[in-house]
């Protein structure tokens, strides 16, 4: 068989190939047998992403202590930087992105969820350069693939090629943090009684399998957990109930504009969440620390001493809420990435270069009348993954980023999205792979 193909000698120079897994797969036969049982494991413990397997390789992204820690401590710095100026903003009560709102809407987002911090789940967007992260986006609303990352992870070291990381990786615990920091939120909120949890979704989303992947976790961990959509809900006597089981603590997947543009479907819930009924992680809040927008004020200007550096690990970013503004970016169109503040999936992201210039007009043309923002373009970095060609093994290079998850302020792990093209999502078809180190 042939010997493994040497990796592209461009790729982020951070990120050449480890020597933990310089000799994992010595062949295409032990590859293809790893590949094979990998996706075995995730089928016989429901890893699925819709109505597939979740896309993964039998590889992880693997690096050294220091670098991880360099890297977890700016992503804790950049949510600290998130969850002030969010406060500045729940304080003005306003924000570019709540002026269209209607009153009631912004009494939610406003309503005092009965703790303190706003940022208690995220996965931001990171793309590494040279040994620090610049921060693309913040997914503080409602960020997935916690629990994925902590079972792919898991497969990876019963694979035997992998036999031998366990003596020197540590490997992520993602959702024990966020069991905690549900947990934390509960306690702040005066919860007396071991909760009953809920993970409120729409039905049929795409990680509804994660979603019971967790549950299946929270009560190994002691907790009654069920799994519903939010419009299942009664008001019984004061209290929220789904199928005559009283619910606690709600922790919150559905996106909070969904959940406010269809509030009068999940009257139940939200009347709970008004009346300091039940504890709901995230809260409403994050709808705005959530929004693109809030990168254009995280500049050291805008920041107390103590969160200034933040300002360094995000790109050059503007709002485009006027003529100069347009003005500048239309004159150099393949410095920016053009961002609707409100969106997910990759939806409403325009790159310089891959998208066509019709998708560039319409996005300056909708600026004008929804909340967008220009951004400095990075260079999506490219790392290798092995793949099997025919009869050969050879490195496949895909784009890639970084997303650590921050949880009640604390890095909880970090998966790596891989993808053929520089507009990396899961959504949209990249992969995704653990973050391990040694």
């Amino acid at each position: 068989m042939a010997a493994i193909d040497s990796r592209p000698s461009d790729l982020h120079p951070t990120l050449s190939r480890s020597d933990v897994l310089e000799n994992l797969f010595g062949s295409t036969a032990a590859l293809e047998s790893a590949q094979r049982e990998l996706q075995k494991m995730l089928r016989d413990r429901g890893i699925f992403f819709g109505e597939g397997l979740l896309p993964t390789y039998a590889y992880a992204f693997v690096s050294t202590h220091d670098q991880i820690a360099r890297w977890a401590q700016q992503a804790e710095l950049l949510i600290a930087a998130a969850e002030h100026h969010t406060r500045q903003l729940i304080s003005d009560a306003l924000s570019e992105d709540t002026q269209s709102m209607s009153r009631e809407n912004v009494e939610l987002i406003l309503t005092n969820p009965g703790y303190e911090r706003t940022c208690v789940i995220c996965r931001p967007d990171a793309i590494p350069v040279g040994p620090d992260l610049k921060f693309v986006e913040l997914n503080c609303d409602s960020p997935a693939m916690m629990m994925f990352l902590d079972i792919v992870a898991q497969c990876l070291f019963e694979l035997a090629p992998f036999a031998a990381l366990h003596a020197v990786v540590k490997p992520p615990s993602a959702a024990d943090i966020l069991l905690d920091s549900l947990l934390g939120c509960y306690q702040e909120f005066g919860g007396k009684v071991s909760p009953t949890i809920a993970i409120v979704d729409w039905q049929g989303q795409k990680t509804r399998f994660e979603h019971q992947r967790l549950a299946e976790h929270f009560e190994a961990r002691g907790y009654s957990t069920i799994v519903c959509d939010p419009r299942t809900f009664q008001l019984v006597d004061g209290k929220l109930e789904h199928e005559g089981r009283q619910v606690h603590l709600v922790y919150r997947r559905a996106l909070a504009s969904e959940m406010l543009s269809r509030r009068k479907d999940i009257s139940a819930l939200l009347d709970a969440y008004r009346d300091g009924t039940i504890c709901m992680v995230n809260p409403l809040r994050s709808y705005l620390s959530s929004h693109k927008s809030l990168l254009t004020h995280l500049v050291a200007a805008d920041l107390p001493r103590e969160l200034k550096a933040a300002a360094n690990l995000v790109p050059q970013t503007i709002l485009l809420d006027n003529e100069e503004t347009r003005a500048m970016v239309t004159s150099s169109p393949g410095k920016w990435v053009l961002k609707k503040s409100e969106g997910h999936g990759g939806m409403n992201v325009v790159l310089p270069m891959v998208s066509s210039r019709k998708s560039w007009r319409d996005a300056m043309d909708a600026s004008s009348r929804d909340v967008w923002i220009a951004q400095d373009y990075l260079d999506v970095p490219r790392m290798a993954v092995p793949v099997v060609e025919g009869d050969s093994m050879v490195w496949q290079v895909k784009y890639f980023n970084w997303n650590p998850f921050v949880f009640g302020g604390r890095y909880a792990g970090g998966l790596v999205r891989v993808s053929t093209t520089p507009l990396i999502n899961i959504t949209q078809g990249g992969g995704l792979l653990p973050t391990l180190f040694t």
